[in-house]
């Protein structure tokens, strides 16, 4: 398998464009927004400063995957951490084998530039993202 690279922590929002301002403040820079219909989100990329980016993702609808945090309504809160590969495969089968469940076939995300992205899940850490060669 190729090595993992922390990549960024994901945190849910109800209040997206708020969220991000209070970023900023912290000294961090928006790099990307973009809206992704195909998941459902709106999705932040904040870069601050040498450590791990802040992905920040909003709800477009009432049916994405931020359903169940806006039920509980337990929004803010980290909803999963990213760790980039060169080879999305060998690392989705190295984390099953680890105990990690799949949640869904790795698809193109437009936030990375149509880079693949894939989901995992485990009961002790939660939801684990995978991005093969992510553009930043």
């Amino acid at each position: 398998m190729s090595p993992l690279r922390f990549h960024h922590v994901g945190v849910g929002t109800a209040r997206f464009e708020e969220a991000i301002a209070v970023y900023e403040r912290l000294g961090y820079r928006l790099a990307l927004s973009i809206d992704d219909p195909g998941l459902d989100v709106r999705v932040a990329f904040l870069e601050g400063g040498g450590g791990p980016w802040v992905e920040l993702l909003g709800p477009l609808g009432p049916e994405g995957p931020l359903k169940s945090y806006l039920s509980r309504r337990i929004l803010p809160a980290p909803y999963h951490t990213c760790y980039a590969t060169a080879e999305l495969e060998a690392a989705g089968e190295a984390l099953r084998e680890g105990g990690f469940l799949p949640l869904g076939a790795a698809r193109p995300a437009l936030a990375f530039r149509g880079a693949r992205v894939a989901f995992h899940y485990h009961p002790a850490i939660g939801l684990v993202e995978l991005v093969e060669n992510p553009p930043f």
